[in-house]
């Protein structure tokens, strides 16, 4: 029995940054059967335009609304010190790139704190380049990679992939059986009735015993 927890998510995505602690849970008390992939959903597409006020505001507001219900942190600096741009898909590139040099994780922490906490434009190639170094990679093949030709092959099929499993918000969760494909509710405060519901799952997939 093959079976598969995806998990579609955009680096630039702060529900995605609440849930990273229970993320991380998650994936420590997955049974080791289950094999657990990163698919990268692609937010808002390649853009240069300032985000308008209205959209500001209403991004900072959320951030606001994250911190009460889950106790994560920010840095409000963020709003004054950068030029905000709705745009992550060279963000989502970046993962990619760094996946290549076995840094996907490593390359999406960077991000985030980069984002939430360091007050850096998430959506700028300088930014990308910086945590390539301070994470240690090879960075002139991160910056071959992260416009090449190839890897926008691969960020494609992530994006289509995602939109096949009918992901339409992040973060969200699918579950591979074999060849089906089942939407598991994100629980942001709890791993275990995320674990619960996959168990449950799979024992209904399961054929019965004659």
């Amino acid at each position: 029995m093959k079976i598969k927890l995806y998990y579609v998510h955009d680096p630039m995505c702060s529900w995605c940054w609440g849930y990273k602690p229970t993320l991380d849970k998650l994936k420590q008390q997955l049974p080791g059967v289950i094999q657990f992939e990163y698919v990268v959903g692609g937010l808002a597409p390649d853009s240069t335009l300032p985000m308008p006020p209205e959209m500001q505001q209403k991004i900072e507001g959320i951030w606001h609304q994250i911190e009460r219900q889950l106790g994560t942190r920010f840095n409000y600096d963020f709003w004054t010190k950068c030029t905000p741009v709705r745009s992550t898909y060279q963000a989502c590139r970046a993962l990619i790139a760094a996946g290549f040099q076995d840094s996907y994780e490593a390359m999406l922490d960077a991000i985030q704190q980069a984002y939430y906490l360091r007050a850096m434009p998430p959506h700028e190639e300088a930014t990308h380049r910086q945590l390539a170094k301070e994470l240690g990679l090879n960075v002139s093949q991160f910056e071959h990679d992260v416009n090449g030709a190839f890897l926008e092959g691969v960020f494609q099929d992530q994006l289509s992939f995602a939109s096949s499993l009918g992901v339409n918000s992040y973060p969200s969760l699918v579950l591979q059986i074999n060849d089906a494909y089942f939407p598991i509710e994100v629980d942001y405060l709890s791993s275990e009735s995320t674990l619960k519901q996959i168990r449950e799952r799979i024992l209904q997939t399961m054929p019965a015993q004659s």
